[in-house]
């Protein structure tokens, strides 16, 4: 999984709530060890450690909080069909794929798998726009399978847009001077990925 950044949302935010968090838990740690008569020797920073990789991997899912954060969770496998355009935007070939998106608050993973190569993401951006829905826009590298003799490892990028549901979405894709090829592509989530 890589870093990937959320345009519109400031996330220096929520690191700051949650260190105040854990300053706050320290204290209540202090006095509940020393009424249950066992000593705590627990530092903050492990304290904000906790905190941020329970709400990094876990918190951030609720929907109430994702609602607050204006977050869309992607975690899951999407059933892909895609078409590869020519340039007068008629259609040259169709495909289908499976997407397979691993996403915490603060990292994610893309990988797009079909019957000729397998395409795993690099940096990465989410955005969100009033009343049309969450946008993803990230970069890839493309490695074809060995028996694709016609294909060779190429980058591409990638934006998608996911309905407010977070369950569909569309979106394009331009690959590089190695393949000079560009598409559309129609997702329908399948299932929940496991957690992050």
């Amino acid at each position: 999984m890589h870093d990937y950044s959320v345009r519109g949302h400031a996330r220096e935010r929520q690191i700051y709530l949650l260190a105040a968090l854990a300053f706050t838990v320290m204290p209540l740690l202090t006095s509940l060890s020393g009424w249950i008569g066992v000593s705590i020797s627990i530092g903050t920073a492990t304290v904000f450690g906790l905190v941020f990789w329970f709400f990094d991997r876990f918190v951030w899912r609720w929907w109430p909080i994702r609602k607050l954060l204006g977050f869309c969770d992607l975690n899951g496998i999407w059933d892909v069909d895609g078409q590869r355009l020519n340039p007068d935007g008629s259609i040259a070939s169709e495909w289908t794929g499976q997407l397979t998106i691993v996403q915490s608050w603060s990292r994610i993973a893309i990988a797009l798998k079909t019957g000729q190569s397998l395409s795993r993401s690099g940096p990465a951006s989410l955005t969100r726009e009033e009343g049309v829905g969450h946008f993803l826009l990230y970069n890839y590298m493309n490695d074809p399978e060995p028996n694709q003799a016609g294909l060779q490892m190429h980058r591409g990028t990638c934006e998608l847009r996911f309905a407010e549901n977070c369950n569909e979405g569309a979106g394009v894709y331009f690959n590089d001077q190695h393949r000079l090829t560009f598409g559309r592509m129609a997702l329908k989530k399948r299932s929940s990925a496991g957690k992050a």
